[in-house]
Parts: structure tokens; sequence; C-alpha cells
């Protein structure tokens, strides 16, 4: 039984003397801590002592019995009261019962009437205690349980469990959800994790959030969702970045991050959607992104279920060993991708027809490697992903196909210049007419592989050595035509094109270049 403390105040120092000194206060479980002569006093030292009881007189110098409750109750309102009054004190008494005063000792009272009245409010204050205990047990039981009820909430609500009215009213009032709109924050773990850093996540998201800003959050799968106090779309995404940021400093794990519109407590499973769509979007701007649905609005998801893309180019960059055209043509393929925007099934079915293509036009490799190359493909999360995975493979490959190529291209090569040489003059040289008519191959492919081994481009390379045979013919036969040597150096009849052309090369026309040899 708990000891329960005692104050007296009356101005007459023999009842507090004799009450203080004949109550065997031990035995009834109770301690005297003092008593005063007047109101002011009484009041004062009950403020700073908070007794459970306190014995009363009414009338009292400096402030009356009556006045010294009402105070009390106001500052401590579970101190109980025994009002001390004589005869003819009756309409203060009742007075008293205004404020829950329930006991009371006529004047003169021996020691067992006090002991008597004192029993009957230790029982009152025992069973006080019993409820306040019951009462407090009760409620740390709730407080224990509040995080699970307000999880299990919010999962219910994801699920689109469907809540009555009255219940969800209920729900609202029990966790206190007072907010007319939220936001619901997504957080997606990538790759292979332990559920203690999905858990580490969700309680540095409950510290980083401003007091009452975060309402709810769960986990669901490899999924955190955070329930949020709707504000400003920016403040949503600086409170996403912080956890994002926090998390990341303990844990190099990539995360995808959704912020949904806003929206009611009662729309949760509608938010939920929403950002479970958004997360679709990583494919496209990879991970550690935040989704909004302003990326939404701008890049919607095309429902084009096919699109084209020629591989040539790729190819050809492969094949012929350059590896800043192989990543500008690859770059290009994806840039494609972005900008059609396509379901994400198709995308990843034309990342496996490039690779299938680059495969088995460029590797000497079993009929198999295709597929093998493929696999890895498949549990790719984002475009850049897969986008730096095939870059890799091809700068790879592009490298072991000069390597065991470069002796024959460097023959190629020679092979070519010969032939520029012999037929300078014919007006039909090209790319196209070399390849057709001696090396039976793809013009673009010769282009390249002319671009690569030569550090020039074949037209410009062409038109120099047409100037420099013209300004040979021009020094060496002091008294040829003009026609002749744009004839003979490969510019055909068209005298005017291969006068502006000499000039654009040299600063001089073919006449104003003959006038100076002969000073």
């Amino acid at each position: 039984m708990s000891e329960f403390t005692v104050y007296l105040a009356d101005d007459e120092r023999v009842i507090r003397e004799g009450i203080a000194m004949l109550i065997p206060w031990p035995e009834l479980g109770l301690k005297f801590i003092g008593s005063a002569p007047d109101g002011i006093q009484a009041y004062e030292e009950i403020i700073r002592l908070r007794p459970n009881l306190v014995i009363t007189d009414i009338k009292m110098p400096k402030l009356n019995g009556l006045e010294l409750i009402k105070r009390v109750k106001t500052q401590l309102p579970d101190t109980l009261f025994i009002v001390l009054s004589g005869y003819g004190e009756f309409e203060f008494a009742t007075q008293a019962m205004q404020y829950g005063v329930k006991h009371y000792l006529l004047k003169p009272c021996n020691e067992q009437e006090i002991i008597h009245v004192l029993r009957e409010v230790i029982q009152e204050m025992e069973d006080q205690q019993k409820q306040g205990d019951l009462l407090a047990s009760m409620q740390r039981q709730l407080t224990e349980a509040m995080p699970k009820v307000r999880e299990q909430f919010l999962r219910d609500c994801l699920l689109n469990r469907t809540y009555i009215q009255q219940e969800m009213e209920q729900y609202k009032l029990l966790l206190q959800l007072e907010h007319e709109q939220v936001r619901l924050l997504l957080f997606e773990l990538e790759g292979r994790f332990e559920y203690i850093e999905l858990y580490t996540l969700k309680t540095i998201s409950e510290k980083q959030g401003a007091v009452g800003q975060i309402v709810l959050s769960t986990i669901v799968g490899n999924q955190l969702l955070v329930l949020i106090e709707d504000g400003e779309l920016s403040a949503a995404v600086a409170l996403t970045s912080r956890i994002q940021q926090a998390f990341r400093q303990m844990y190099p794990l990539n995360v995808t991050l959704a912020i949904s519109d806003s929206g009611r407590i009662e729309d949760i499973a509608k938010l939920y959607k929403e950002v479970q769509k958004y997360v679709k979007y990583k494919f496209y701007l990879g991970e550690n992104g935040i989704i909004t649905s302003e990326f939404d609005m701008h890049a919607p998801l095309s429902s084009i279920e096919t699109v084209s893309y020629a591989y040539d180019s790729i190819v050809l960059a492969v094949k012929i060993g350059e590896a800043d055209d192989v990543r500008k043509e690859l770059q290009a393929f994806f840039d494609h991708l972005h900008e059609a925007r396509v379901e994400i099934n198709v995308a990843i079915s034309l990342c496996i027809e490039l690779i299938t293509v680059i495969v088995r036009e460029t590797l000497l490799s079993p009929m198999n490697e295709p597929f093998k190359k493929i696999v890895p493909i498949l549990s790719m999360s984002t475009l850049d992903d897969i986008h730096h995975y095939i870059e890799k493979l091809s700068l790879a490959t592009a490298k072991e196909h000069f390597e065991a190529y470069s002796d024959k291209k460097h023959m190629l090569m020679t092979r070519m210049t010969q032939l520029i040489q012999e037929h300078l003059a014919n007006e039909q040289l090209s790319l196209q007419w070399l390849a057709k008519n001696f090396f039976f191959m793809n013009a673009d492919y010769l282009g390249k592989l002319f671009r690569k081994e030569m550090k020039d481009k074949f037209s410009p390379y062409i038109t120099r050595l047409r100037i420099e045979r013209a300004k040979a013919l021009i020094t060496d036969k002091p008294d040829i035509k003009m026609y002749e040597v744009a004839e003979q150096s490969g510019f055909g009849s068209d005298q005017q094109y291969f006068g502006n052309v000499f000039k654009r090369h040299t600063g001089q026309s073919p006449l104003e270049f003959k006038k100076t040899l002969n000073r």
C-alpha cells in the first residue's frame, strides 16, 4: 500500500498540535508533512509539498478554507480535502461540496472520529490510485501498440482495404490524423539487401522529418512507404533528398524514390497506385532519382508497341574498332529509346535485338554466344545499366576485332591508296566506286576504315591530292591549258568548279598561281 501524505491548515494551535500528535499516521499508511495557521501559508506550502490530502478549517485568517480549496484545486486538482467545520458553518460546508469535497469533521471531534474519516479518505485514495494505475497501464499498452496500429492502418489503406465512414473517422481520431491533405513517399531498395537496411531507412525517415511532417510509415516488401503532411512539392522533394543522402552515407545501395500528388487520407490507395506507376520510370530516369507527377506529365510512357532502328552503323563502328564511333552510335541508339519512351518490355526487346546483331556480326563465337550475352540484361532494372553493359561489351569486341584484323586492314589501306593514285584523274573516283569495283564491300564500312587508318576523311583527302596534282601539272607544263589541268587532275570538264576549288585551297586562282611561277 502506498504511503499518502497529509497537510493540516487550522488557526487553532491546540487543534493543529492535537491532530498531529494523536493520530497514528504510520499505522494508517499516512505521513504527516506539516501544518499552517492561516490560509496563505497553507496554500504556499501545499503547492510546494503537493500532499495527497489536506485537512482544513473553514474559518482562517488571511485566506479562508473555501478559498484555499478553490485555489489548490486549480493547481492540484487531484488533491483531496477533509473540511473541519463548527456548528453554524453548514452553509460553508455546502459550498465546499461544489469543489468536490466529500468528507467533513464537526468540531469538536475526537481521535476515533478523525481516524474513521481518514480511513474513508484512504480507501478513496487507494481506489483512485488503482484506477490511475489501471489507466496508466492501459495507456502504456496503447502507447506500445500504437506504432503497430499506425503501421497496420497504413498498410491496410495501401492494399485498398475498405473502411466504412464510421471506422475511418474512428481511426483518424485514434491516430490523430487531422491532416486535410497528404502525400505518399515511396522508397524502393534495389538489388540484394538485408531487412535491417530497410528498417534503418524507415528510422532515418522518421528522424529527418520535421515535427508533425511524418504522418505514418510502413514497410511493404522491398518498399518503404511514408505518408507526410502535404505542403509544397519542393518541401517533399527536399525531405526525400535528405532521407536518401542520410541513408546512402550508411549503405551504398541504390534507392528509387517517388512522390505522389496530394490527396486525402481516404485516398491513400489511389496515391499508392500513383507512386507504383512512377516507379516504372526508373527504367528511363535511372536509380536514385526522385520521380514525381511532373515527370509523368512531361514524359508518359508511349503506348507504341513496336519501334524500329537500323543497327548497321553500330555494327560498322564495332567492326572498324573505333571506340569513339562505338560510343557515339550507341548513344544515338539509347537517345532514340529515351525519346520514344516506349513500354519497358519493348525497349528491352530492342536492346536484346541490338546485342544479338552485334555478337552475331562481329564475333567469331559459338552459336549460343548471343544467348549468353543476353542473359545479364534480363536482370537489369534501368536503361542506363543496359547501356553501360552493351557499351562495355561493344568496346571490348571492337578492340578484339581491330587487333584480329589490323594486318588485313593495313594491306587494304595500302591497296586503296595505290588505286587512288592510279585513278585520281578519273572523275568517277569515289568510295562507292572503289567499294563496288575493287573491294566488294560496304562503302560506309570502307569509308570509316579509311578515316580510322588514314586519320582523314576520304573526300577531303582526294581533293587535296587533286589540287597537288593540278599544281604539279601547271608547274611542269607551262603551256598546258587550264581545262586540261582540270581533266587530268580529276575535276572533269567543269573548269569553273575546278577554279573555285583550287582558289579555296591555295588562296589563288589557277592563272594567278601560274603567274607567280613566271616571276
